[in-house]
C-alpha cells in the first residue's frame, strides 16, 4: 500500500505533471525524515530531465532539509548536483547549519544549469 511520501515521490518524478504540482510535492518532501525522500531529491537534484530551476532549487533545499535534520552533509550528492539545485542547498544551509560551508568547503560552479 502507498503512503503520503510515495505519493509524492511518484508527483515529483511524473514529468507531466504541471511545474507547481512537482515544486509542491518536493518542498513536501524535505520534511519527511525518509530514506526514499533524500533518494529522490537527491536524484531528481542532479538529473538532467529535471529541467525547471525552481523544482531543482528547491529539490536541493529539501534534500539539504533532511540532512540538516539528520546532521549529515551529504558533499558527495552535492557535488553531483546541478547549479539550480546546489544553490537551493546552499541557502538552506547557510540558514541552519552555516558551519558546514567552511567544513566541507561548499562551493557553487559559475555554470548555470
Amino acid at each position: 500500500m502507498k503512503d503520503r511520501v510515495d505519493y509524492l515521490i511518484d508527483l515529483l518524478l511524473d514529468l507531466d505533471a504541471e511545474i507547481e504540482e512537482q515544486d509542491d510535492a518536493a518542498i513536501d518532501l524535505g520534511y519527511y525524515n525518509d530514506d526514499r525522500a533524500l533518494a529522490t531529491l537527491e536524484a531528481a537534484a542532479k538529473n538532467p530531465q529535471t529541467n525547471d530551476w525552481c523544482v531543482l532549487q528547491t529539490c536541493g533545499e529539501s534534500a539539504a532539509r533532511i540532512w540538516v535534520m539528520r546532521d549529515f552533509f551529504n558533499k558527495a550528492a552535492f557535488d553531483s548536483f546541478q547549479t539550480s539545485a546546489k544553490m537551493g542547498a546552499l541557502f538552506y544551509i547557510k540558514g541552519f547549519k552555516p558551519e558546514w560551508i567552511e567544513q566541507y568547503n561548499i562551493q557553487i560552479d559559475s555554470d548555470p544549469d
